[in-house]
């Protein structure tokens, strides 16, 4: 009976120790699990606040700018070709005047429009100055050559020497036959019919376009137009 009793009380001693430690580790366990390990923070550490997660913007791209040209500026150094005309018979001796004063030379041609006629001017050419003209016509007159004159005016026949105006080209043609029997054979034919005349103007610059401008604005009738230039027979 003594060890059944022994028995009894052991068992009860266990049930005892089993309900009170178990019970123990089972809150334990329940408190430890309540614990949010990532929610404790240190006091007086400042507590860290998450960065919110930010998706990616797919942001427009900037418009492609244009390409910033500038536009070609006129060379200065640029010549051309002009045609003026046509210009007709009473206002010619004044546009050769005008035109001489921007002393072209050989780049400035004539061209007759249409079929001339007479009156025809015989004439020794041009002489370089004012002294030579005088001095060739001593020389021809000393010659025997008569009716002859020196060309004044400025212009492209200045120091010329005029020796007459003829209303026939035959009557013309015998004089140039008279003046080589006199031993003058540099005398030339010129055809003064009333006839229009076109100008050709070559390798004109900036300056040069601007007062040719200017000058064709005084003859409302006549035309100045660009155009290619022709290589030069010089």
């Amino acid at each position: 009976m003594r060890l059944l009793f022994l028995l009894l009380l052991l068992a009860n001693l266990v049930v005892f120790a089993m309900l009170q430690w178990g019970g123990d580790m089972s809150s334990a366990h329940r408190a430890h699990s309540s614990l949010h390990p990532e929610r404790i923070a240190l006091v007086g550490e400042p507590r860290a606040t998450p960065s919110p997660k930010i998706s990616p913007v797919n942001a427009p791209l900037p418009a492609p700018q244009p390409a910033q040209t500038s536009a070609p500026k006129p060379d200065a150094n640029d010549k051309i070709c002009m045609t003026w005309g046509p210009v007709a018979p009473a206002q010619y001796d004044d546009v050769i005047a005008a035109l001489d004063q921007l002393k072209l030379g050989e780049r400035l041609s004539r061209q007759s429009l249409g079929t001339p006629g007479g009156p025809y001017w015989v004439y020794y050419p041009p002489l370089a100055s004012k002294a030579a003209a005088d001095n060739k016509l001593t020389e021809l007159t000393n010659l025997g050559v008569r009716d002859l004159a020196v060309v004044r005016p400025a212009g492209p026949w200045q120091n010329a020497i005029s020796l007459g105006l003829y209303a026939k080209q035959s009557i013309a043609e015998a004089r140039v036959a008279e003046l080589h029997k006199k031993g003058v054979q540099t005398v030339s034919i010129e055809t003064r019919g009333k006839t229009p005349s076109l100008f050709t103007l070559r390798d004109l610059d900036a300056a040069e376009q601007a007062k040719l401008t200017q000058l064709q604005q005084t003859y409302a009738d006549t035309q100045l137009k660009r155009v290619d230039c022709a290589p030069s027979s010089h």
